[in-house]
């Protein structure tokens, strides 16, 4: 397999999401801030509202910032990160959510135990989205960091 290079980061649908989420946690705010509550068991369900809601704001903010763009590339062998700066990290990648038009992937660098969400979108490159998603459906990207390849493996 060829080397498929694929930029991922922030787009606007991301933002669509992320936005319609805050504006639901920010609804849910609004509502319990008005909401007069008749009894602890109502005032107990307010608490948990704004909590949640609170939550959900603050964490999609925080999606949001931790989005650089950023390139993915597959060279047939592993996968790597690739900064606005251009500097590369090996890693290893999974898809956590596939909704046909726009993945969720984790991306754990090679020697770290602290990972980091991708947003990839079909938008950005619909003539390189099938290859993105053929290699990472393809068994060998699925090998850990330092495993002999597949076809190496067989010989063996």
């Amino acid at each position: 397999m060829s080397a498929v290079v694929y930029a991922v980061g922030r787009t606007r649908a991301l933002a669509v999401w992320l936005t319609a989420l805050s504006a639901g946690g920010l609804l849910m705010l609004f509502s319990v801030s008005f909401w007069p509550p008749a009894g602890a068991h109502t005032a107990r369900a307010a608490i948990f509202l704004l909590v949640f809601s609170t939550a959900a704001m603050l964490g999609c903010w925080h999606f949001w910032r931790g989005h650089m763009p950023r390139r993915l590339r597959w060279d047939g062998e592993r996968w790597w990160v690739i900064d606005s700066r251009g500097e590369q990290e090996g890693a290893q990648v999974e898809v956590r959510l596939d909704a046909q038009r726009w993945m969720l992937l984790w991306f754990l660098p090679v020697g770290s135990s602290r990972g980091t969400w991708l947003w990839a979108q079909a938008s950005v490159d619909p003539q390189r989205w099938h290859l993105l998603r053929c290699a990472l459906y393809s068994p060998m990207t699925s090998a850990t960091e330092g495993a002999v390849p597949r076809a190496d493996a067989e010989r063996a």
